[in-house]
């Protein structure tokens, strides 16, 4: 029962996409489930793809079962048998002809506007299943107004259906002592520069490790630490950070945990994250809410999340990459500056309101 007495809303939750994103927005997608599901005026109902027989649970199998069954055809039959007032699909798969209300989460249109950034089956996948979905959906949740304004643009979905509901850091994230213990663990020593993404051109490594090749060569005394999985067209990127000019100044590290993740945050001299697009960008908070001084693309979503919390530089323009930095990593002062404003710039996202905001876009979706 809600505050007032009446019924929660009862909204559909779809994880099926759980299983095809480790990554940043499958935490988000934990975490607002978590926030919605504490709130009295909502009733999360979780919803995924039900296991397929044995002969069937193959990768293959079940890739094309969610494609062409699940989404299209028996997702919207299980909301309705469910009795649901909405479905929220937030990963961002969903029936492109949804048999109720549905609340659908797009965090960018990237692959619209950068095919060249993605994989073709993905790309694909985003024009034959996600766009008509975006335009059929009482509601798109936008994580950021640079993705809610591009979903506009890009989609040609009504701005009045886009809402912004700002993601937050997962609680993980938090300030705390140097654990050389792990680091040494990890190969890591001494004063270092952090980069976190995978490997793939969307990410823009390369500007970054030109920009600290050329700060190496000017005597700077930290090292860069690379974080990051292998990805989508990588394998030059991959070769040029073994045989980087700056030699052993550089360590790629490849995935790490989420634990891990924290202590190298928290023992970091700045994160560098020159993104070349990103619909909102957690590696920036995660940063600030540990403490870290952060050094990030002025572009897209970037600029707005980390607002005046961090040095920014437009992430095609090396030399400014350098001197963004180099500011950084040369001053003290400026470093504690820059951890003082993010840890202040990082209360104003959390979970509960991005819950909130989601929320309300539910009951705005059940009675369109």
């Amino acid at each position: 029962m809600s505050a007032r007495g009446s019924p929660a809303l009862r909204a559909g939750f779809e994880l099926t996409g759980l299983e095809l994103d480790t990554a940043g927005s499958a935490r988000a997608t934990r975490r607002l489930q978590e926030a919605l599901s504490a709130r009295q005026d909502v009733e999360v109902v979780p919803i995924a793809q039900p296991p397929a027989p044995a002969p069937l649970s193959g990768r293959l199998a079940r890739g094309l079962a969610r494609e062409l069954t699940w989404f299209p055809l028996r997702l919207g039959l299980r909301a309705r048998r469910l009795g649901l007032d909405v479905l929220h699909c937030p990963m961002p798969l969903a029936p492109p002809r949804p048999a109720l209300p549905l609340v659908l989460t797009l965090n960018d249109v990237l692959a619209w506007e950068h095919p060249e950034w993605f994989g073709r089956a993905l790309v694909a996948q985003h024009r034959l299943m996600v766009a008509p979905a975006a335009r059929r959906a009482a509601r798109v949740m936008a994580p950021s107004r640079y993705s809610a304004d591009r979903i506009t643009a890009v989609l040609d979905v009504d701005p009045e259906r886009v809402e912004i509901a700002p993601y937050a850091p997962d609680p993980v994230f938090s300030p705390g002592s140097r654990r050389d213990d792990v680091l040494r663990g990890l190969g890591v020593d001494g004063a270092y520069a952090l980069a976190v993404g995978t490997l793939q051109p969307r990410k823009n490594l390369e500007t970054t490790l030109k920009a600290f090749e050329r700060l190496a060569l000017e005597g700077v005394r930290q090292r860069l630490v690379v974080v990051g999985a292998r990805g989508w067209h990588d394998r030059r990127l991959a070769a040029r950070l073994e045989r980087s000019p700056a030699g052993g100044r550089v360590l790629a590290l490849g995935r790490v945990s989420d634990a891990q993740l924290v202590e190298l945050y928290r023992a970091a001299d700045c994160l560098v994250f020159c993104s070349r697009g990103e619909g909102f960008g957690f590696p920036a908070l995660e940063a600030m809410a540990c403490g870290t001084p952060v050094v990030c693309s002025s572009t897209t979503s970037l600029g707005e999340v980390a607002g005046d919390a961090a040095e920014l530089a437009h992430p095609d323009d090396v030399g400014a990459v350098e001197r963004a930095l180099g500011a950084v990593l040369g001053s003290a002062q400026r470093r504690e500056e820059l951890r003082r404003r993010g840890a202040e710039r990082v209360r104003a996202f959390s979970w509960e309101r991005c819950a909130e905001l989601t929320a309300d876009a539910y009951r705005r979706a059940a009675v369109r």
